[in-house]
């Protein structure tokens, strides 16, 4: 052994035993039975403990599936799991697999709950970006591979593998690669971690005998959640459809093509959306560099729940849509309809697609000619988001019923009964557009586009967890 790693040993069990006589090592024990502050599982920061759902599973299981809320404490489970593995020397060899190699790096090494910072100083491992690896002070390696290049799991052999967010992977091929791969040692486990969606990938596994599953929702770890997560985020989310998958970990059936089954036309369509003069007109308009135009006109009000929360209603009285006109001649005929809905022609605010200025090769950019015909000082973009953030946003208010469309709105009307997803060669059913084309996809566009622009709304984003003492005094 080369000088500098005897150094390197001999150190590390110096500040073992350092660790030892502070009593630090309390702070590194996540499978402990109990804290030294006597809290339960879960509620000491100081000392931080597995749960019941975050301890790996009694039983001759294969795959370990963690199927988990958004913050509850997965990723802390599955890291911990390879460090056991390492430390008891039944793992040498381990893949670390995320849906990009940004996620691997950010979440599931480097990130607040992953290997470094589940790893004792004494006995953490050395992290080389650059050829994407770990390697630990008794030899034992973990790679480093992203789920969008299933090919280069194509001949690496290992005894052991944590797959993170399996239902985001884009391509399934790297999930068998991998498994074709785990077949080093007398005992090769794998560990997967998500939040759950319907897709194939996930449904097989559930369905394995050989799989053990580990349930676990947003709330079980609210202790080492930061405040503000809930008071912003779940109070949103909660009893909505969406809050089902990603805080409580519902795996929801998606049986067929239809994105919103939740839309009822004898709940949704209804005269009370009809235009109110007293109220502000929004105009929304799905324009960009086609020549395909849709636009719809709403308005809103506030309202309060029974439990004290407040809101708005999003009333929707006109729709249009059109195919094969210029910018121009779109832009008089929606000034038109809207004259004829509104009776005086009241207009308060015009949204356009954010491509909406881009110069084509059949003439001027849309937004040119749109503030021609409506001025300047009411028209904008609409802000730039995922498509499916808008379409979640629309189903949370359809579900609340706070999203009604007047009868005459029968184009939107069946853009909500018929707007389909995309199906894979699989067979699984997308959270994509099937046909981005398609004259329901444009108004959806625009009535997504709108009412992004007058309620802005965050996605659903991973809580910030509260450190813990221990962690910001760390050597």
């Amino acid at each position: 052994m080369p000088d500098w790693r005897r150094l390197k040993a001999g150190l590390d069990r110096l500040e073992q035993r350092r660790a030892e006589r502070r009593g630090d090592r309390h702070r590194w024990d996540w499978y402990a039975d109990g804290c030294p502050c006597g809290r339960p599982a879960g509620a000491c920061r100081e000392h931080p403990r597995a749960r019941a759902n975050q301890r790996p599973p009694e039983g001759d299981w294969r795959t370990w599936l963690m199927l988990m809320g958004r913050g509850s404490g997965k990723t802390r489970a599955a890291a911990e799991w390879v460090r056991r593995r390492v430390e008891s020397g039944a793992s040498g060899r381990i893949a670390l697999v995320g849906p990009t190699a940004a996620d691997v790096r950010d979440t599931m090494v480097d990130g607040q709950s992953g290997i470094l910072a589940v790893c004792p100083p004494w006995f953490r491992p050395r992290y080389e970006p650059t050829r994407r690896r770990l390697t630990w002070p008794n030899g034992a390696r973990a790679t480093t591979f992203s789920a969008d290049e299933p090919d280069r799991l194509r001949g690496p052999e290992h005894d052991a593998a944590w797959l993170d967010e399996l239902a985001s992977w884009r391509y399934p091929e790297a999930f068998d690669n991998l498994l074709f791969g785990l077949r080093r040692g007398d005992d090769p486990r794998l560990c997967v971690t998500t939040t759950p969606r319907p897709v194939r990938l996930v449904t097989d596994l559930i369905d394995d005998p050989t799989t053990a599953v580990s349930r676990g929702t947003t709330y079980d770890n609210r202790a080492n959640l930061a405040p503000a997560f809930f008071d912003r985020i779940v109070s949103r989310y909660e009893g909505t459809r969406l809050g089902r998958q990603e805080l409580m970990a519902e795996v929801l059936e998606v049986s067929d093509r239809i994105w919103f089954p939740g839309f009822d036309p004898s709940r949704h369509v209804t005269t009370s959306a009809e235009f109110d003069p007293n109220l502000p007109v929004h105009l929304a308009v799905d324009c960009g560099i086609s020549r395909h135009f849709a636009a719809v006109w709403f308005q809103s009000h506030e309202l309060e729940d029974s439990d004290g929360r407040g809101g708005h209603r999003v009333m929707v009285f006109g729709d249009y849509h059109a195919e094969g006109l210029y910018a121009e001649a779109a832009a008089r005929a929606i000034r038109e309809r809207g004259e004829a809905l509104t009776n005086n022609g009241r207009l308060d605010s015009v949204r356009l697609d954010p491509s909406a200025s881009a110069r084509t090769g059949i003439g001027p950019s849309a937004y040119g000619e749109f503030e021609r015909i409506f001025g300047g000082e009411r028209l904008g973009h609409w802000p730039s988001h995922r498509v499916t953030d808008g379409l979640d946003q629309l189903e949370r208010l359809l579900e609340r019923d706070r999203l009604t469309i007047h009868p005459r709105c029968e184009q939107l009307k069946s853009a909500f009964l018929n707007y389909a997803r995309r199906r894979t060669g699989r067979g699984d059913w997308l959270d994509v557009p099937a046909d981005p084309q398609h004259p329901h996809e444009d108004l959806m566009d625009a009535l997504r586009g709108g009412v992004r622009d007058r309620f802005p709304e965050v996605r659903l984003e991973q809580p910030a967890r509260v450190p813990a003492m221990a962690e910001r005094t760390a050597l």
